[in-house]
C-alpha cells in the first residue's frame, strides 16, 4: 500500500516514516495529532500565552509609534511646529491609529495585527470564528481599561484556562495559537540562555575591539603628523569602530554561521533548511536586531516552536546546536 505525503504530494510506501523526496517526518505528524486529541494539550496550548501576546503587542506599538513619529515630522514641517507645549498631539495621533490598526487587522483574514501574524496567533470569537469589526473595535477600545488598571488587565492573559486579558473578557474574544504542522524537527534548536550568553560575549568582544582602536589615538601624538593627517587618522578610528559594530555579526555568520560568542556556545545561525545565510541576509538580520530590542522580541525564543526571536521569524532563520 501507498500513502500520500502531505508536504510534497508524492505517493510513497505506507510503512515509510520519512518521505524519501522531501524528508517529511510522519512520526512528528502522528505525535502532533496525538497531542491535539489530548485534553491537556487543548487546555494548555490552544490559547496564546502572555509572552507571545506581549511580543506581538510590543511589535505593534513599535510600528504605530514609528508611523506616529513620521506624521509628527510632516505636521511640524507643513502645518505647525511641534514643541513641549503641544506634544500631546502625538497621543491624539497614536491612540486612534493604534486602535483602528488593530481592529482593522483583526477583521481581515489575518485575524490579528502584523505582530500577531509574526507570532502565529489569531483573535477569534467563542466559536473560533473571525470577529466582526464592531467586536474588534470594542476589544481594542477596552485595552484602555487594561492600561488604567496599571497593566493588570493585560496580565490576566497569563491565567489559564482560556488566558483572556480584561479586554477579551469584555468583548468575549479569545487569542489562540494557529495550527502549525511541526516539521523539520531534526535540528536541535539553541536555548535562549545559550543565545544570550553568546550575545554578551560578542558584545564584550566588539567593545574590546573598539576600545583598542580608539586607544590608538594616544599613539598618534607620538608621531609628527601635520594637522590634516592627524585629524584624518583620528576620524578614521571612529569609522573603523562603526565598521566593526555593523559588520562583526554579518561577516562571521555569513562564513560559518557562528560568531566568536556562538562558537564558544557551540551554536550557529542558519536558514530554515540548515544552510548558512549569505552576507546580505546576515546584514539585514543584524539591522533588525533593533526590533528585537524595542519590541522585546527576544522573549519569543522562549515560546516559539523553533526558539526564534522576532528577527529570526522575519528573516526566516534559526539558531541551532552545532
Amino acid at each position: 500500500m501507498q500513502k500520500g505525503c502531505p508536504k510534497c504530494g508524492r505517493m510513497i510506501d505506507s510503512s515509510a516514516t520519512n518521505c524519501p523526496y522531501c524528508n517529511y517526518n510522519f512520526e512528528s505528524m502522528n505525535n502532533f495529532f496525538q497531542k491535539v486529541n489530548d485534553d491537556n494539550y487543548i487546555e494548555n496550548e490552544k490559547y496564546a500565552g502572555f509572552i507571545k501576546r506581549l511580543v506581538a503587542g510590543m511589535f505593534d506599538i513599535f510600528l504605530i509609534a514609528a508611523i506616529t513619529y513620521l506624521l509628527l515630522i510632516l505636521i511640524d514641517k507643513f502645518l505647525m511646529p511641534i514643541n513641549k507645549t503641544n506634544i500631546y498631539i502625538s497621543l491624539i495621533i497614536f491612540l486612534p491609529l493604534y486602535i483602528l490598526y488593530n481592529a482593522g487587522c483583526e477583521r481581515t483574514a489575518w485575524q490579528g495585527s502584523i505582530g500577531k501574524l509574526i507570532m502565529d496567533i489569531a483573535v477569534t470569537d467563542e466559536y473560533e470564528n473571525p470577529i466582526t469589526f464592531p467586536v474588534a473595535l470594542k476589544r481594542n477600545l477596552a485595552k484602555i481599561l487594561n492600561v488604567l488598571t496599571f497593566g493588570i488587565g493585560f496580565i490576566f492573559s497569563a491565567a489559564p484556562p482560556k488566558k483572556q486579558a480584561f479586554n477579551d473578557k469584555i468583548a468575549n474574544t479569545y487569542v489562540v495559537n494557529k495550527l502549525i504542522m511541526r516539521e523539520n524537527l531534526n535540528f536541535e534548536f539553541a536555548s535562549p540562555i545559550k543565545r544570550l550568553v553568546a550575545f554578551i560575549v560578542d558584545i564584550l568582544i566588539i567593545n574590546l575591539l573598539c576600545y583598542g582602536i580608539l586607544a590608538l589615538g594616544g599613539l598618534l601624538h607620538s608621531f609628527n603628523f601635520n594637522q590634516i593627517t592627524f585629524n584624518t587618522l583620528s576620524d578614521a578610528r571612529y569609522i573603523l569602530c562603526m565598521l566593526v559594530i555593523f559588520f562583526y555579526f554579518p561577516f562571521s555568520e555569513s562564513r560559518t554561521g557562528s560568531t566568536m560568542g556562538k562558537g564558544m556556545m557551540h551554536i550557529k545561525v542558519t536558514k530554515l533548511d540548515g544552510e548558512i545565510q549569505g552576507f546580505i541576509g546576515s546584514f539585514i538580520r543584524q539591522l533588525i536586531l533593533v526590533i528585537d530590542i524595542f519590541t522585546l522580541g527576544f522573549l519569543a525564543s522562549f515560546v516559539t516552536l523553533k526558539k526564534q526571536t522576532t528577527k529570526d521569524i522575519l528573516t526566516r532563520t534559526i539558531v541551532i546546536e552545532r
